[in-house]
């Protein structure tokens, strides 16, 4: 037996367990909010120290992100589908479209989020800095945009990995996938 085909046996085996789960909600929102994680908390924890907050701050703004994004980062997920199907975006449509669907449905959530986070951050660590917070704020409003983009991608990366049907998938649809409107698996 190859490595190759070895891999492609351990691939296939993840996606049957992985899309067994992904028809239960919990396991949806659980993924949309991983994928937040793993890009969010790096790159706003480094924007933060960029803009001359001090550790200890970002250590408890990045804490204050993971709870917040626990709760917002589902509906955002739910958001790029419903814009995605809405607009018919796909893998093939033109990157612009692709941008507004990931800019419409996480920068103005995001941007009022983390205006909290910041407070929260400045609140809980008692180190009231608003100057590098106009700053921090001004940068993740502004990168927000920015992120949205990249963070699309690494959403739709993180769902294919655990078996969930990405926002902006391919043209036709990938029956690996759980869809919100079909259930099944086959190849």
């Amino acid at each position: 037996m190859s490595l190759e085909s070895i891999v492609e046996k351990v691939k296939d085996k993840w996606l049957e367990t992985t899309v067994k789960l992904a028809d239960k909600p919990i396991y949806k929102y659980s993924v949309d909010v991983l994928s937040g994680w793993l890009y969010y908390t790096p790159t706003y924890g480094l924007q933060e120290l960029a803009s001359g907050k001090d550790i200890d701050t970002v250590i408890k703004t990045r804490l204050l992100g993971l709870v917040v994004q626990a709760a917002v980062l589902r509906p955002v997920g739910m958001l790029r589908n419903y814009a995605a199907k809405k607009w018919n975006v796909t893998q093939d449509s033109p990157v612009k479209d692709k941008i507004k669907v990931n800019f419409l449905s996480t920068t103005p959530v995001q941007s009022v989020i983390y205006s909290g986070m910041l407070l929260g951050g400045m609140t809980w660590s008692g180190n009231w800095d608003w100057k590098a917070s106009g700053y921090a704020l001004l940068m993740g409003v502004g990168f927000s945009a920015l992120h949205s983009f990249p963070y699309g991608y690494v959403q739709d990366g993180v769902r294919k990995c655990f078996g969930i049907k990405p926002a902006i998938g391919k043209k036709e649809t990938d029956s690996k996938y759980i869809d919100s409107d079909k259930k099944y698996l086959s190849k």
